[in-house]
């Protein structure tokens, strides 16, 4: 891998942090990750007329790359309605890598000695994170279930879009249309429930929103094009870091604490992850 993928991949990591914390920053994170996605969809408006459609064969990708992000945003509100972000942000990032080796290994695929290493680095990491929550009070039982649910998500869509890019999809036109998909289903069901009381909040925080979204796109437009020039298990490691930029940004932004067992927490999970993609 380039040094300049390398780079790009960390300066996608930091905005992939960016827009967790603009969700988890607002008064409502289901609200605010509709407005998150509503951004990143309007973003691509005026930019998909210039682009291919999608082939015949890329649709389905698209589609259930559309169905499994919107339960995605669904668990992600979910968990940071209930926890600090550095605690959800570095389970949803962090156990994806997990739960991904313990499916190979259910199905007989063998993990390799460098896999195992990881696999205990994540695994510490995320003890010595769920015993600091339970030290000061802060564990909730749904908000960690809602974050270990996202990881499983993520796990789904991130082979179902690598899968589709590498299967011939202009990897520009793939990533704008699904982010123009993606406005729909989540958007639809909060305002089926809660229409005016959203675009209330749609028109005071809308350009925030806007923001958030627009990082959001720049994060996973950018690694799917690194996808496309690097090896799929090293561009998800490099991405994986985010979860340092997560803890950071929320200290800075949303004055969470920040202490010496959670860092190591933290760089426990992204040395972890990051181990595990490259092993």
């Amino acid at each position: 891998m380039s040094l300049e993928i390398i780079v790009i991949m960390l300066v996608a990591a930091c905005l992939h942090a960016s827009w967790n914390v603009v969700i988890k920053g607002g008064s409502n994170p289901f609200y605010e990750t509709g407005l998150n996605v509503l951004g990143g969809g309007m973003g691509v408006v005026f930019i998909l007329p210039f682009l291919p459609l999608p082939d015949a064969g890329i649709w389905p990708f698209l589609l259930c790359s559309m169905c499994c992000h919107a339960v995605y945003y669904l668990c992600m509100a979910a968990a940071y309605r209930q926890s600090e972000m550095t605690y959800a942000y570095t389970l949803m990032r962090g156990t994806t890598p997990l739960f991904t080796a313990v499916g190979m290994a259910a199905l007989g695929q063998h993990i390799s000695l460098a896999g195992w290493l990881g696999i205990i680095c994540l695994c510490t990491g995320v003890l010595v994170l769920a015993s600091q929550n339970l030290r000061n009070g802060t564990f909730n039982k749904r908000g960690t279930a809602a974050a270990l649910g996202t990881a499983v998500v993520i796990m789904g869509y991130t082979l179902v879009d690598g899968f589709g890019v590498r299967n011939g999809a202009n990897t520009v036109s793939y990533a704008c249309w699904l982010y123009f998909l993606n406005m729909f289903p989540l958007n639809t069901l909060i305002l089926f429930r809660q229409g005016r009381d959203y675009t209330n909040y749609v028109r005071q925080r809308w350009k925030i929103g806007l923001f958030g979204g627009l990082c959001s796109l720049g994060s996973y437009g950018v690694a799917l094009w690194a996808m496309t020039r690097a090896p799929i298990q090293l561009v998800a490691a490099l991405r994986e870091t985010s979860v340092i930029f997560g803890m950071l940004l929320a200290v800075l932004f949303l004055g969470e604490r920040i202490t010496r067992m959670r860092v190591l927490a933290v760089l426990l999970v992204a040395a972890g992850t990051v181990i595990m993609r490259l092993a």
